[in-house]
């Protein structure tokens, strides 16, 4: 073998060698995905489900209005300064 042809072999190896990682590293985010996929599918059908009956109870009879507060997240981007926002937020509670 001359110096040329153990190049491309050592490269061919080399090749193959980082080919086969690339596969089982796809393999392994493959299984994640189909495994989050199914997750997210028995999520969707509880939720499903117990939204329906959360309407077949609700329709029997009337819920009783709750004492709890609500929670209301927000994104602000803005360039006012931090007490602006503050006043801002205190005058919306009211």
């Amino acid at each position: 073998m001359s110096s040329e042809e153990r190049g491309r072999s050592s490269y061919l190896d080399l090749l193959i060698t980082t080919l086969m990682e690339h596969e089982k590293n796809l393999d392994a985010l493959v299984e994640k995905l189909e495994k989050t996929c199914k997750d997210l599918k028995n999520l969707y059908n509880e939720v499903s489900s117990n939204r329906g009956k959360a309407r077949v109870s609700k329709g029997k009879s009337e819920a009783a209005p709750s004492d709890q507060g609500s929670i209301i997240y927000m994104k602000i981007k803005t360039d006012r300064e931090i007490d602006e926002i503050i006043k801002i937020i205190e005058s919306l509670k009211e």
